[in-house]
């Protein structure tokens, strides 16, 4: 109901009367969004295109963005997940089924492939298999082992401190363990949060 904080009610310059011209438009209320397209070294072509390539204007059945799809199916409208490039660069697991933006970034990025800022060291060392099961495996996204043991094959000592304190918050404690809180292949964030505190702390509390 506040069209006119995107159209001209009388007269623009710009297509469907809005007040300005594709991204300045959107980056004009969605500032933190701007600025690290234009701070990254490696972008997107859809986003160079506009915003609109991915996201619709008005409304959404996303939950999320008002993206046009959801996640994976927008991303492999693009991007052929049966190519043997494709594969080979996910080193064989089929992550057509997977959320892509849970390694890449769709607006833009500072490393290569758009992958999010922040890695952990197995992704980025390609050896995904120290985690999850084989490729060719039924369960392929299936960890080795349940909650925080399998950062504890890795971070055994910060493991071990947490755990042997007599108490421990919710998170760390429940089944899912780590990834309660951290981004298991990579983020936005320093030490591979989900998201920047207070935000992180307030989906909860």
């Amino acid at each position: 109901g506040e069209c006119s904080k995107c159209h001209d009610p009388h007269a623009s310059d710009n297509p469907s009367l809005l007040l300005a011209r594709g991204n300045d438009l959107c980056v004009s209320c969605h500032k933190d969004v701007g600025e690290a397209i234009a701070k990254a070294k490696f972008s997107h072509s859809p986003v160079q295109q506009g915003c609109t390539s991915c996201h619709a204007a008005h409304a959404s059945e996303q939950a999320n963005f008002l993206l046009k799809t959801d996640v994976p199916a927008l991303c492999v409208k693009c991007h052929k997940p049966d190519t043997p490039a494709f594969a080979a660069r996910h080193k064989n697991y089929p992550v057509a089924r997977a959320s892509c933006a849970s390694c890449h970034d769709p607006h833009g990025s500072n490393q290569p492939a758009l992958m999010l800022n922040n890695v952990h060291a197995p992704l980025s060392g390609g050896t995904c298999s120290q985690c999850h099961e084989a490729p060719g495996s039924a369960t392929p996204f299936a960890t080795k082992q349940p909650g925080y043991e399998l950062c504890k094959g890795c971070h055994s000592d910060a493991v071990n401190a947490i755990m042997g304190k007599a108490r421990l918050h919710w998170p760390v404690a429940d089944k899912r363990g780590c990834v309660s809180c951290h981004n298991p292949h990579a983020s936005k964030q320093a030490n591979l949060l989900k998201a920047a505190t207070p935000a992180l702390c307030g989906d909860c509390h």
